[in-house]
């Protein structure tokens, strides 16, 4: 339990500080891009293209060294580094897609933030443990289908806890598992894969970048052309 509370609380945070960051910087860049494109500068799409790539290398950046200091400290399983790595990234990459979708539409970094922690509530009450699919209400089912913490979790707890084995020796309180497996088990994850998760995570960053995309061409701003005034 305690690596899955660890686990947890890495999508969670991971979560936390790119919709936000996101969130505060874009609707501030927004402003200054708006009025370069009604220049003629560039258009909204190489715009789009261009931010979204540039945000690639500092993510990776800041996860290695995430990740260099956390896995060590919490003991995480020997070999799985790299996937470590990975998952974390491209965690925290859809969930700056998240926020560009809401930094999109929103027309001041205020109301974006306060948008910010409804989003955040629904993504931790439906990350598929809190509350199971089959008690979910029908008309809410699709939200842990899109839930950021949820497969951003399922994958660090896949990654992890595949291949483990514990000691179950000694004095024990409650029900003990014996393998990595039978652990994902009681979460229901047995047969979670990670081309699943990155499948799934892939989607729904596809998804995000293409509503932010359409939010943001929808709300640009328009301006009216000055005519030359004619001459009697």
């Amino acid at each position: 339990m305690d690596r899955f509370g660890l686990l947890s609380l890495v999508a969670i945070g991971s979560m936390n500080m790119a919709v936000a960051s996101t969130i505060r910087s874009f609707t501030k860049e927004k402003t200054i891009v708006q009025g370069e494109m009604v220049g003629g500068m560039y258009r909204t799409l190489p715009y789009f293209i261009a931010k979204a790539v540039s945000e690639i290398p500092l993510v990776g950046v800041y996860n290695a060294v995430f990740s260099a200091i956390l896995y060590p400290l919490a003991g995480l399983q020997k070999g799985k580094f790299r996937n470590f790595i990975g998952l974390t990234s491209l965690h925290t990459l859809v969930c700056e897609a998240a926020g560009l979708i809401v930094g999109a539409v929103s027309p001041s970094t205020e109301v974006a933030l306060s948008l910010f922690p409804a989003i955040v509530v629904l993504n931790i009450i439906f990350d598929g443990r809190n509350i199971s699919e089959e008690n979910t209400p029908k008309i809410l089912r699709w939200i842990p289908k899109v839930s950021l913490i949820r497969w951003g979790f399922e994958g660090l707890s896949v990654n992890e806890f595949n291949g483990l084995e514990f000691d179950s020796k000694g004095p024990r309180r409650g029900p003990v598992v014996k393998t990595g497996t039978e652990a994902l088990d009681r979460f229901g994850m047995a047969d979670r894969s990670l081309r699943e998760v990155v499948r799934a995570q892939t989607n729904i960053m596809g998804i995000c970048w293409l509503l932010s995309y359409l939010g943001l061409s929808l709300t640009r701003q328009k301006y009216e052309t000055m005519a030359t005034p004619k001459t009697h």
